[in-house]
């Protein structure tokens, strides 16, 4: 497939992939609309290129999982995918990447009553989602863990439902928003209870060799996060509204990860 012309000038649309799964990130509300931190924070992207340019510039929606984003990506079906994606030097062969704009850690959620019988994570089986970092760092924090990967975050939860897996591993956020569909008359917990297994960085997936449409688009997340060290402005608008205490779930920004988030602009003033 031929790449795309990203060069912002000339830009009318850009591709962009969404998680259907990745709640609150990026998922698909009851009307089958997008919607989710992610999808607001590329609507802000949206609404910069068309400022910019003076003109309309819309957005033409792809669904995405785990396991294809990077290529479709790499092949220039997409110009963009702003969701729960690690960079790693691999994927670094594929794609570029943007600024972070979110940081979190890799939990185990299981079953409460599963640590009656299996109180050591190490001994459970995990269920993963293909296409992610998350069976690598359970790997590397536990050696001899067995995990196993499903094509979907839905399908990983559905085998702990069954008893398939003893647990399902992602980054704490996603795990909380997801366990919202389990049976409600059974406990969960994330493991570890204190730190996590591992810190990953959410960037958004650009195409390479792009440093035009990279640029805007870290201009963009820059620009959000301006008054962050206040806990204000925009950034911190569009977090409250999916994360704060009328979000969709409750989850403080803690300071560790706000002074994160604001040491990425690494641009002189």
């Amino acid at each position: 497939m031929p790449a795309r012309c990203r060069k912002l000038p000339k830009v009318g649309s850009f591709g962009l992939g969404i998680r259907a799964d990745a709640v609150p990130f990026a998922y698909l509300a009851e009307d089958g609309k997008p919607e989710g931190f992610s999808v607001d924070l590329i609507e802000e992207i949206r609404a910069a290129a068309e400022a910019r340019l003076g003109r309309p510039v819309r957005t033409e929606l792809s669904r995405v999982t785990p396991s294809n984003r990077l290529q479709m990506v790499a092949s220039g079906a997409l110009d963009i995918v702003c969701e729960i994606t690690t960079p790693t030097w691999d994927r670094e062969k594929l794609v570029d990447f943007s600024v972070p704009f979110f940081r979190d850690g890799t939990r185990i959620l299981a079953f409460r009553d599963t640590l009656k019988t299996t109180p050591d994570i190490k001994d459970m089986t995990i269920g993963v989602a293909e296409g992610t970092t998350t069976g690598d760092i359970l790997t590397e924090a536990l050696p001899g863990m067995v995990t196993r990967a499903y094509p979907s975050m839905d399908e990983a939860f559905a085998a702990l439902r069954s008893g398939e897996v003893q647990g399902v591993a992602n980054i704490g956020i996603i795990l909380l928003g997801l366990s919202r569909k389990l049976e409600p008359d059974r406990s969960v917990v994330l493991l570890p209870r204190t730190e996590p297994l591992g810190n990953e960085t959410m960037a958004c997936m650009l195409p390479q060799d792009d440093s035009e449409w990279r640029d805007f688009v870290n201009a963009t997340i820059i620009g959000l996060t301006r008054d962050l060290a206040d806990y204000r402005g925009r950034y911190m608008q569009i977090y409250d509204k999916w994360f704060g205490r009328e979000g969709r779930l409750v989850y403080p920004l803690d300071r560790s990860t706000r002074d994160y988030l604001l040491h990425a602009n690494i641009w002189a003033r």
